[in-house]
């Protein structure tokens, strides 16, 4: 017999002040809190997704919240009836808003910042989201930006301190509920607790090569530097290397470069000075 949710727009309003919404990448993060939250808590879940169309692994990241959501269904029934149907919007329909991303690019300038925190403040401004769960994490980048204006949640969580009224107000909408987490602490969580099978079901991997992770792009790196390394086959990790190899060999060159173009610079402004052009 087929399985009819029981999720509509009526029931949600009226489970307000117990259903969490969180964004769902697919990803091992916002998995985690996910299935913490359906699984640990016996909250109900609405989940939103922003799909990247120039990205090749916005397919596998579905795939992969189809994957979890048909596990879960099997093992954790009452849980996977807490678990809304996932709401998809596409990047490039979220409306503009010049002042949030004029903000972004400010932010930007100052470390690096992800162009979809430019999407997802837009998003949840659009929606008229307040509370809309980010899953970042101690090692994210995006912690550096966040560190000393939060406050901590009634639920445990942190949010920004609503008196923030600088480029990181673009964060005001949302709630980091995991946000002094580490992956490894995130692991022995989910073992702890019975869903770890589960939650290895995520995918990560941005560029991935033959359906597998490439080793080499962003998500890949952190991966194995946030000591996740066994997610990545072989293959993946020889290219980690060799990557890393590469780069370590391009540096003094680099650094040369830039220093010769620093003397070029140092010397025009010396002949401007003494002889009037820097010919």
């Amino acid at each position: 017999m087929r399985h009819v949710s029981r999720f509509n727009e009526s029931t949600l309003e009226e489970s307000n002040d117990r259903c969490v919404r969180i964004l769902w990448t697919g990803g091992w993060d916002s998995t985690f809190r996910v299935l913490y939250a359906a699984l640990v808590d016996g909250k109900r879940v609405e989940p939103h997704y922003i799909i990247d169309i120039t990205r090749p692994s916005s397919i596998r990241e579905l795939q992969a919240i189809s994957d979890i959501k048909a596990m879960l269904r099997t093992s954790h029934k009452e849980a996977y009836e807490r678990i809304a149907p996932l709401q998809i919007t596409p990047g490039n329909e979220i409306p503009e808003d010049p002042e949030i991303s004029s903000a972004w690019k400010r932010l930007k300038e100052r470390a690096f910042l992800g162009y979809q925190y430019d999407w997802l403040a837009r998003y949840a401004k659009s929606k008229n989201v307040t509370d809309l769960e980010l899953s970042v994490h101690i090692d994210d980048k995006l912690y550096s930006f966040l560190k000393g204006h939060i406050e901590q949640t009634s639920e445990g969580g942190y949010r920004l301190q609503r008196r923030v009224t600088g480029d990181e107000s673009i964060f005001l909408r949302f709630e980091f509920p995991i946000l002094d987490y580490s992956k490894t602490h995130m692991r022995e969580m989910a073992r702890q607790h019975g869903f770890l099978e589960i939650l290895e079901k995520t995918w990560f991997c941005h560029k991935p090569i033959n359906g597998m992770p490439c080793g080499m792009c962003s998500p890949c790196v952190y991966a194995v530097e946030e000591g996740m390394r066994y997610r990545l086959p072989r293959e993946a990790m020889f290219r980690y290397h060799t990557r890393r190899y590469r780069r370590a060999i391009r540096a003094p060159f680099v650094s040369m470069r830039k220093s010769l173009s620093e003397v070029k610079v140092l010397r025009r402004v010396y002949d401007l000075l003494r002889y009037g052009s820097s010919n």
